[in-house]
């Protein structure tokens, strides 16, 4: 035995054919060390039968299992493209050859019986003692962050089935794709270019919930996620009461960043769309030797931002990269 360097550690993935059963990593993700956070959690079960003593607890019975899966880092224009899908479940695909754009948006259905849930992703983590894969993957809490500068980053959060080892070892190959300087992007609200944004972010949430039955079986029967919901926030120079304003009179701007860059078949994008970007709050600061103002925002849902399957949506997403069409979804 030996000890083992953190910083040989990978992450796989892969998009399952039926939920919780494992496959191969298809795809691996670089993420920052100190990001990659898998945990399995089983619920305790106490016996705590009185017996006659000044005590509580009598015997510890394992429960029900799942796992959580934590990462980030810089974002890849590549590869972030299976976390949005993750947690929005619908991707449309365009191109014959490299790039590809794809839409990301919310999976939606007016038709009975349709499963409207994204697809679920098999997770391998090579931690150098061993390798273990969690099955069963749903994407629930994906945050965008942006620092003028910086690099592009981003956190994402997945709930699935308990982890078990897997052999062999998997062969990762990573993609040349470099991760993105903020300074390559571009903002627009309301219809016309902004210069003045500095930091801030875009948080996409859904509550997640581990169904159980009696099955026998403590993994869950299934990984379920509910209502998405948009907020985020940004920090603009502030040179006039333009974006106060925004807040003050229920603008409702058209939000979109947009980092594009390349040519040809290296070309790649990242562009989120919030065509209803409520401003909630804004506040004027002085914390810097210049006055700033930073808003809240909440992303109501529209029928512009859905996709293919229709509906409403608070948000989408658009990627051109390399990657071909059925790798997200």
């Amino acid at each position: 035995m030996a000890v083992q360097a953190s910083v040989r550690s990978y992450l796989g993935i892969a998009k399952e054919v039926t939920r919780g059963t494992a496959v191969a990593a298809t795809d691996f993700i670089p993420v920052a060390k100190d990001s990659l956070k898998p945990a399995d959690i089983i619920d305790p079960l106490y016996d705590q039968g009185l017996r006659g003593s000044n005590v509580l607890n009598y015997n510890y019975i394992p429960g029900r299992k799942r796992s959580t899966v934590d990462y980030g880092g810089a974002v890849f224009a590549d590869t972030i493209g299976y976390a949005l899908a993750g947690i929005l479940g619908s991707v449309a695909t365009t191109g014959s050859s490299a790039p590809f754009t794809h839409t990301i948006s919310l999976r939606n259905s007016t038709t009975s019986n349709v499963d409207v849930q994204p697809i679920s992703y098999t997770l391998t983590d090579f931690y150098a003692a061993n390798v273990r894969q969690y099955p069963g993957c749903q994407f629930s809490d994906f945050s965008l962050r942006f620092n003028a500068d910086g690099m592009l980053e981003y956190d994402t959060k997945t709930t699935g089935f308990s982890s078990s080892v897997v052999t062999p070892d998997p062969t990762p190959s990573f993609s040349t794709v470099l991760p993105t300087p903020v300074w390559r992007g571009t903002v627009s609200i309301g219809g016309s270019a902004v210069t003045t944004a500095m930091t801030g972010n875009i948080d996409m949430t859904r509550p997640v919930t581990p169904i159980y039955g009696i099955s026998n079986t403590q993994d869950p029967y299934q990984v379920f996620l509910g209502a998405l919901e948009v907020t985020g926030k940004i920090t603009f120079i502030m040179e006039n009461d333009t974006e106060l304003t925004r807040f003050l009179t229920n603008t409702q701007p058209a939000i979109v960043l947009n980092w594009a860059y390349g040519a040809g078949a290296s070309a790649v994008q990242i562009q989120a769309t919030l065509t209803k970007g409520a401003y909630t709050a804004a506040v004027i600061e002085r914390g810097e030797d210049f006055v700033q103002v930073t808003v809240d925002i909440n992303a109501q849902s529209n029928t512009t931002d859905a996709g293919s399957t229709g509906g409403f949506s608070p948000i989408k997403w658009v990627l051109q990269n390399a990657k071909a069409s059925g790798t997200y979804a």
